[in-house]
């Protein structure tokens, strides 16, 4: 399996983050709904694909699943993932008979692809902390962190109040 998240990483103030610090800066939920939001349909469904795969280790992702994960109804699924097969970003196919369902794998080039995506997003990071200063920003981080340990906490105290 080619490790589409950390191909070309660059050095930095980025580099001293935690892998949980730094999912939570490339992965945040605003980012994710603005990446997409701005995103085609087909570069939305590599982009599920390869976060699939980064999450479970898996190189596949049935079409049931990534149905589900889009919100979008099996025809237009399928349609986008015939066109990104015609352009050599996919590979639609099944196990056996296909009696488990069909799933899609990336190519090397959708791989390429989503990897120089994820270098662009980490140049603007890098910019962003630039802006902000390398300091004040690892300082902002471990407030945040130690926010969400006083939140989570709190949250187990309030679980075991109510049982």
């Amino acid at each position: 399996m080619t490790d589409i998240n950390m191909a070309g990483r660059t050095g930095g103030v980025l580099e001293s983050l935690t892998p949980d610090q730094a999912d939570k800066l490339f992965h945040s939920p605003a980012l994710r709904h603005l990446f997409q939001e701005n995103a085609s349909n087909e570069y939305a469904l590599i982009w599920l694909l390869s976060k699939h795969t980064r999450d479970t280790g898996s190189d596949k992702i049935y079409l049931k699943d990534m149905v589900r994960e889009l919100g979008l109804p099996m025809d237009k699924v399928s349609a986008i993932v015939r066109s990104l097969e015609t352009k050599g970003l996919v590979r639609w196919t099944h196990d056996g008979k296909g009696q488990e369902g069909t799933y899609i794998l990336l190519t090397e080039t959708a791989i390429t692809s989503v990897q120089a995506k994820r270098q662009a997003l980490r140049d603007y990071h890098q910019r962003v902390v630039a802006a902000y200063g390398e300091e004040k920003f690892l300082h902002l981080l471990g407030e945040i962190t130690q926010l969400e340990e006083i939140m989570r906490q709190e949250a187990e105290k309030e679980g075991k109040g109510h049982g």
